[in-house]
């Protein structure tokens, strides 16, 4: 069958009817948990752990027979058996044809890997077969991240405030392991009350030194050198590396040149924003309509021949890193001053 997509991965998610599942796509953490849950529901939580087995994918490389052995093999005491294969970058199809041609009876196989193309063997042959079910396991999407969220501190007896929730989403959804342990970790933080605040986001959440580097963007992007000197000695001793700032600021910069062109073709400031991907953090939506005002298509192209200019010096010459990175802030800081007195 072809990859299941939405509502039906929900289903089958619930309900495994397929002896052999292939779980793959950029979401490691997704992938693992996905496969973990299949695990649980198709043998029940008081499994017998003999009832388990684990097939290093690299292993198969080798030994193509042992997957179709180990799915086949009748436990000890009876009953149902899982088979899970982790991730390889090997060629396994081998292996995995002869369980869709001659699919188990008593056992499901699950079988990890990451992001597969459409001309990908193995995912190839698993979508054509009717023994066989896809799931893919992509970065979750705001209605997806949203749900994770409200599911993982509800069950805690939190429920975030507007901000927070517009926070959270901002900051996770690149690993759906990642993510959850997040959340636990703020659902911890905040154990015994019944609502969790943007400040506690902001002090516990692992990415919520996002927000801050943000506020130092901002505050270059609006002219503002004082702040952004500040900021920018505050991130640095909290670790952040100026390589790393660095990217991120090219990264706004080039959001502003995606917005300045959509204004330039008669959207308003507006849609510019609502366009991009990722959008403009709700909190950030004012300042960067601001210094789309400031930012001209050409002082934009010069701040970014700026940036991707030191790049390679500020990689090169660690020792001079902080001291380049804070130059290159004043520099941009000072011409959106003076475009903001225009």
């Amino acid at each position: 069958m072809t990859a299941l997509k939405g509502e039906a991965i929900s289903r089958f998610l619930k309900r495994p009817d397929k002896p052999v599942v292939l779980v793959y796509g950029p979401d490691t953490g997704l992938v693992g948990e996905r496969s973990r849950d299949l695990i649980e529901i198709f043998l029940g939580s008081d499994a017998d752990p003999m009832a388990r087995a684990v097939i290093e994918g690299d292993s198969l490389g080798t030994a193509p027979h042992l997957l179709a052995e180990e799915a086949h093999s009748v436990p000890m005491f009876g009953g149902r058996r899982a088979v899970r294969v982790t991730s390889t970058t090997k060629n396994i199809v081998k292996s995995v044809e002869p369980l869709l041609s001659d699919p188990p009876s008593e056992a499901l196989v699950v079988i990890e890997a990451g992001d597969l193309k459409p001309s990908s063997p193995v995912r190839k042959a698993v979508e054509k077969a009717t023994a066989a079910a896809a799931l893919p396991c992509y970065v979750d999407d705001k209605r997806a991240l949203e749900t994770l969220i409200l599911d993982e501190l509800g069950a805690a007896g939190l429920r975030p405030s507007p901000d927070a929730r517009a926070a959270l989403l901002h900051l996770l959804g690149g690993d759906r392991l990642a993510s959850r342990g997040e959340l636990k970790k703020l659902a911890l933080y905040c154990q015994g009350r019944e609502h969790v605040d943007l400040e506690d986001v902001s002090a516990v959440v692992g990415d919520a030194s996002a927000l801050e580097l943000d506020a130092l963007i901002d505050a270059t992007a609006l002219g503002d050198a004082t702040s952004a000197d500040r900021m920018l000695a505050k991130a640095l001793s909290a670790g952040s590396a100026p390589p790393g700032i660095l990217s991120a600021l090219g990264r706004h910069f080039l959001q502003l040149n995606l917005a300045r062109q959509k204004i330039d073709r008669g959207a308003t400031a507006d849609a510019a924003m609502r366009d991009l991907r990722p959008p403009v953090f709700f909190k950030r939506q004012n300042a960067f309509r601001r210094q789309l005002g400031y930012w001209s298509p050409e002082a934009i192209g010069r701040a970014l021949d700026l940036i991707s200019g030191s790049e390679a010096d500020i990689r090169l010459r660690p020792d001079l890193a902080e001291a380049m990175l804070g130059r290159i802030l004043i520099m941009l800081a000072t011409a959106a001053r003076q475009a903001g007195r225009r």
